[in-house]
């Protein structure tokens, strides 16, 4: 597989498929991979980076060390590994073309907090690189409430972390720090860990006036518990809070890292879009945030499934279908569309004004953190109330591709291509009464006997109509498809059912 899409990769003389609308056939079936040994998948995750990403990562202050010759070989050996999240284990499969690596699957260790005698769904799984050790990847899952990190080079789990007092929902790995990760939770909180870190052996939160003790406050109050963090590596470095206070309040659902600046936008179950800061300059005390710099529940109608950035103050969503009422009845009700926009943070220059350095960021007012307003929204399209899963990847020209898993198919849209809202036009200016009485005589005749026709609405104003998208059919999924990924720049696509993997490349034209 390596080597073909090399040979992809090295065809300049046609454009990608994403910017080609004339390729009605994108990806071509390169391998099925049947996991008739489990019983269903929930989620997965492609190894991400590629030997360019070296320049990046790290700001790139670990090209010299690993340039000549490691990093390229751990590329090599581990290039387009999908890690599979499933009942009660993880799944690692090598589909790299040099054979190096054989898969791995590992049982979910049975801790106190997961219910006994019950099996356990890992429901988020994610990549990530150690600080002092960049060339062992670690993969880091969660079962129920608690994370596991995995050392798939040595076969077995180095550590586990407690904090979270709920399920965990989404797993995020900073993009240009991978020892860094977050995590999102039905307890109303995100955390942020650091994995080069070893786990808090003790509570170690603020004082709550009028006490002088450290708080025990624990999971429900954004705190650590009183009992030991856990085990092996990585330690919680800061929590952005639920609640009240600016918080969500609801299950927050996704993340997503800014790519340069101290930035992580939040989502959840309230339909609320949240931007919070965070710093990483001190780890002595554990960091809480409450009060976000941004905050809106005006940008969809429903739960928000998903978050993305697009660039330095520009985002993606995409939220659920909302369930809505016809003429205020509450016995008569209809699903509307879920949608996918994309809007623009006014804020952020206000926060990170051009030309100066980044520095600490101030805490908002309350017209940010409540319910702010500085946004524009740039584009709002219907997405299929079939779907079940959605994904954003930048692709190697910089454009950014969505990816939705229908039950029996995938579609791919460009984002580039995404149109502008339509805004409704202007309120015709007031007449006077007599000159549209004047008008309207004068063009009035007697031989029209035409009726009047009903034309309906055809145009809905607030959305944007829809773009060049690519549809590939799934063969034999029998409305299975659960989940999919991009990968290798675009070029590689994955789709989990739930007992088989379908791989994907690209059709050469």
């Amino acid at each position: 597989m390596e080597e073909s899409l090399n040979e992809v990769a090295a065809d300049d003389s046609n454009p990608p498929w994403f910017q080609d609308p004339a390729r009605t056939k994108p990806f071509t079936l390169f391998k099925t991979v049947d996991l008739d040994f489990i019983e269903e998948c929930y989620c997965t995750a492609l190894f991400p980076w590629s030997e360019q990403s070296l320049r990046v990562l790290w700001h790139g202050e670990k090209v010299k060390e690993l340039q000549n010759g490691p990093w390229k070989q751990m590329i090599s050996d581990w290039s387009g590994a999908l890690a599979i999240g499933t009942l009660d284990s993880l799944l690692v499969i090598p589909l790299s073309a040099s054979g190096s690596r054989k898969g791995l699957s590992v049982s979910v260790p049975k801790q106190e907090q997961n219910t006994p005698g019950q099996k356990t769904s890992v429901m988020a799984v994610g990549w990530a690189l150690p600080l002092e050790v960049p060339l062992e990847p670690l993969i880091v899952f969660s079962a129920g409430s608690i994370l596991y990190i995995l050392n798939p080079v040595k076969g077995k789990i180095i550590g586990y972390l407690r904090g979270h007092g709920g399920p965990i929902t989404s797993i995020v790995i900073h993009p240009t720090h991978p020892y860094l990760f977050c995590t999102t939770s039905r307890d109303f909180t995100t955390r942020i860990y650091d994995l080069s870190l070893s786990p808090q052996q003790g509570p170690d939160n603020p004082c709550w006036p009028p006490s002088k003790a450290p708080s025990l406050g624990g999971a429900p109050h954004g705190l650590q518990a009183s009992e030991p963090e856990g085990m092996g590596v990585g330690r919680c470095i800061s929590v952005l809070c639920g609640g009240l206070s600016g918080g969500h309040e609801a299950a927050v659902l996704s993340a997503a890292f800014h790519p340069t600046h101290p930035l992580i936008a939040t989502c959840g179950l309230d339909r609320v879009v949240k931007i919070w800061s965070f710093s990483t300059s001190s780890f002595d005390k554990l960091a809480r945030e409450d009060k976000p710099l941004f905050s809106s529940s005006r940008i969809h109608k429903a739960r928000i499934l998903s978050v993305s950035w697009l660039s330095t103050d520009t985002l993606v969503t995409h939220s659920a279908p909302a369930l809505m009422r016809r003429r205020g009845r509450k016995d008569d009700t209809y699903y509307e569309d879920g949608t996918v926009t994309i809007f623009r943070w006014i804020g952020f220059d206000r926060f990170f004004p051009a030309g100066q350095e980044i520095g600490r960021v101030f805490r908002g007012c309350t017209s940010d953190y409540q319910e702010s307003s500085s946004f524009t929204l740039i584009s709002t399209s219907s997405l299929p109330q079939q779907t079940r899963h959605v994904h954003v990847t930048q692709a190697f020209t910089g454009d950014y591709i969505l990816v939705l898993s229908l039950p029996d198919s995938v579609r791919l849209y460009n984002l580039a291509n995404f149109h502008p809202r339509v805004i409704a036009p202007d309120p015709p200016e007031h007449v006077p009464p007599e000159r549209e009485i004047e008008s309207e005589f004068q063009n009035v005749r007697l031989d029209d006997e035409e009726e009047e026709e009903d034309n309906p609405i055809t145009t809905f104003f607030g959305k944007s109509p829809e773009s060049q998208r690519w549809e590939v059919p799934v063969p034999d999924a029998q409305g299975s498809v659960q989940a999919c990924v991009l990968g290798f720049g675009g070029q590689l696509l994955v789709t989990l059912g739930k007992r088989r993997v379908y791989i994907w490349r690209e059709t050469l034209k």
